[in-house]
């Protein structure tokens, strides 16, 4: 087994990595260690490594569509080929007052959750519904409007925003990807679908958060990645 491991690594069959962002959190929190294979053919729901076009960089993302797929954003809800995709598990911004705020403060510092404040007693806050559910939350969603548009996507996706998008087809060898934290992410909605050529591993371990929900956050805008060397993982 040892043997198989140590080939495995010097052939890169496999390599490891370390997560320096937050885009893929609660899921892969910043700093996590991750396994990915080239053997393993990228799909929806997977995590895949990937290289941009322009970039030395290798970035990680989840699969949400894949060529033929149709990917719809209604007020920060993705649809696959018509139908609500369930995840509970990514991050998503809502309004919360300061009242509303009081009653989870310790969480909130414990585990550094996203806030922004928008007066003096409002906020918005990034939260996974499995955290809404657990703190007995109903907030609404802090979302773009439809029909807003956002320059900052991919040259395509213009007249959509980051909340409202499409609907679009995934074109032929591609695939669509997004970050968990979805608020926090730079994903295919600004730079388009990634062609399977620049995908080069797909993620084998850990395939779950040990808590999803509840981690700890450094803020960033990126999803890269970077090697784990064996004096650095040691």
């Amino acid at each position: 087994m040892f043997w198989a491991w140590v080939t495995c690594r010097l052939t890169h069959i496999v390599d490891i990595y370390r997560i320096p962002s937050t885009s893929s959190e609660p899921t892969y929190h910043s700093g996590s260690i991750l396994v990915a294979s080239r053997l393993k053919q990228p799909d929806r729901n997977a995590f895949v490594c990937f290289k941009k076009v322009d970039k030395k960089d290798i970035f990680i993302y989840r699969c949400i569509g894949k060529e033929g797929d149709i990917i719809e954003i209604k007020d920060a809800v993705v649809y696959l080929n018509g139908k609500r995709l369930d995840e509970p598990y990514t991050w998503n911004e809502y309004y919360i007052s300061q009242k509303q705020l009081t009653t989870i403060q310790g969480y909130v510092d414990k585990y550094n959750y996203t806030l922004q404040p928008i007066n003096d007693s409002l906020y918005s806050i990034s939260l996974a519904a499995t955290d809404l559910k657990h703190y007995h939350l109903d907030l609404k969603p802090f979302t773009m409007e439809k029909g807003i548009t956002d320059t900052s996507l991919f040259k395509d996706f213009r007249k959509y925003n980051v909340d409202n998008l499409g609907p679009i087809k995934v074109p032929s060898n591609s695939y669509f990807l997004m970050g968990d934290n979805r608020s926090e992410s730079c994903d295919s909605r600004n730079y388009g679908p990634v062609e399977r050529d620049q995908i080069n591993r797909v993620v084998k371990l850990p395939e779950n958060s040990p808590r999803p929900g509840f981690c700890e956050i450094m803020l960033s805008e990126t999803g890269k990645v970077t090697p784990v060397t064996d004096q650095s993982a040691a």
